[in-house]
């Protein structure tokens, strides 16, 4: 996990310094093979401590996308991966569930619904005023502090 901090972050100082020139300034401007290769970005995720929207965001950086334009897209093909994660968490508990439960998963939804929303509203502002940098320190103090706490202390 702290190897994947720390590379997280390294990721997104050269997404920053090595970002080619912005062509891509909205989403319907992506082109495939520019989906395809923020995708193959993603799967750098699967990497304990690697953020999956750090990866993507940095990718499309990389293939010449604004800040926005990354930040949506990554947030958009969340979608079908957080989907299926939560299918799949579901099929694996749904024997033990009743009609009951179904309110629970309603507030459940709803908290998250605004939460996330809120937070890709935050986020996509934040972006356009600053950059990855901060979150890359962010990874630098987070991961040295484990670093501290699991091997030093």
């Amino acid at each position: 996990v702290i190897i994947g901090l720390v590379a997280g972050a390294v990721l997104m100082l050269a997404a920053e310094k090595f970002a080619r020139k912005q062509t891509v300034d909205d989403i319907d401007s992506i082109t495939l093979s520019q989906a395809f290769w923020v995708g193959l970005f993603q799967i750098l995720s699967l990497w304990p401590g690697f953020s999956r929207s750090g990866s993507t965001i940095s990718g499309g950086l990389l293939l010449g996308m604004s800040r926005k334009t990354a930040a949506e897209f990554s947030f958009i093909i969340a979608v079908p991966l957080m989907s299926v994660a939560c299918l799949y968490d579901f099929l694996k508990i749904w024997q033990q569930l009743d009609i009951s439960d179904i309110k629970f998963f309603a507030i459940g939804f709803a908290v998250a619904f605004a939460v996330a929303y809120l937070s890709i509203v935050w986020f996509i502002s934040f972006l356009n005023r600053s950059s990855l940098a901060s979150f890359a320190i962010y990874r630098f103090i987070v991961a040295g502090f484990s670093v501290w706490y699991f091997f030093i202390r």
